[in-house]
């Protein structure tokens, strides 16, 4: 029940995203109406049906792609119309001169695939309650949810039981490992924000220790893994400051998020 309610909650969230994106919808059919008309008026209106195929593959092509693809490969955009054109280019008449009307009809396309895009990441966000979460488990006091955590963070397996996590609102703490071979620990004051990834220690240097992890031994940087204490300590200070203790010797960057094991 729950699943289904989440389900229809996000549809509807998608929906509603797509309906208060109306004034976009109607400029990019304003657009294609008027790179239409414009172009059957030049040609005379000979060649209505073929402006009208190329016009939609256009922003069929550039909808799709930019509406399910992440921003930084959106240069695949600019590849397909040149690859089109080039096609076209080489066909008989009257596909040959009419192939530049792919070029607006793809702009159009990302426009409409963006707010498409921007729907889909809207209604799968998460919702995020003003409550500790330990393990899965809610815990409405502060100092309960610390004890219960400390507690369980020291006789951890990550082996067995999978991540350590707390969190709290966007705040996320994340361990990884045994008291025994250590922790791999990740803290972030914005999970959702992958900039804002912090790993305890370091990621550098060549020499590597093994910690157990859900999917068996992992080979990690023997300065990224750290003992029970530390590990407690940082666990203390994400009480404190909802995220990475300003305090502690944090690594961020690619390096980081390469460390994260689930």
């Amino acid at each position: 029940m729950t699943e289904d309610t989440e389900n229809m909650q996000n549809s509807s969230s998608f929906f509603t995203f797509l309906r208060a994106a109306w004034v976009l919808w109607v400029a990019g059919l304003v657009f294609a109406a008027g790179i239409f008309v414009s172009t059957v008026s030049l040609t005379g209106g000979a060649h209505a049906w073929e402006i009208g195929i190329l016009l939609a593959a256009g922003i069929l092509a550039g909808g799709l792609i930019r509406g399910l693809i992440p921003a930084r490969w959106t240069t695949i955009v600019l590849v397909l119309v040149v690859a089109l054109g080039v096609s076209f280019f080489r066909t008989d008449e009257p596909w040959s001169r009419l192939w530049p009307v792919l070029v607006p009809a793809s702009a159009i396309g990302v426009m409409i695939g963006n707010v498409i895009r921007h729907g889909i990441l809207d209604s799968h966000r998460k919702i995020i309650r003003d409550v500790w979460i330990v393990n899965g488990v809610e815990m409405p006091s502060t100092d309960g949810a610390k004890t219960t955590s400390l507690a369980s963070l020291a006789s951890w397996d990550s082996a067995a039981a999978g991540r350590f996590v707390v969190e709290r609102n966007e705040g996320l703490f994340e361990a990884v490992g045994n008291p025994s071979t250590g922790f791999l620990v990740h803290c972030a004051a914005r999970f959702q924000d992958e900039s804002e990834w912090r790993m305890l220690g370091s990621a550098g240097g060549t020499q590597e220790t093994e910690i157990r992890i859900p999917s068996g031994t992992a080979f990690v940087p023997i300065d990224a893994v750290v003992d029970l204490d530390s590990a407690s300590r940082a666990l203390r200070g994400f009480f404190h400051y909802r995220g990475p203790d300003p305090e502690l010797a944090w690594t961020s960057g690619d390096a980081v998020l390469d460390l994260k094991f689930g």
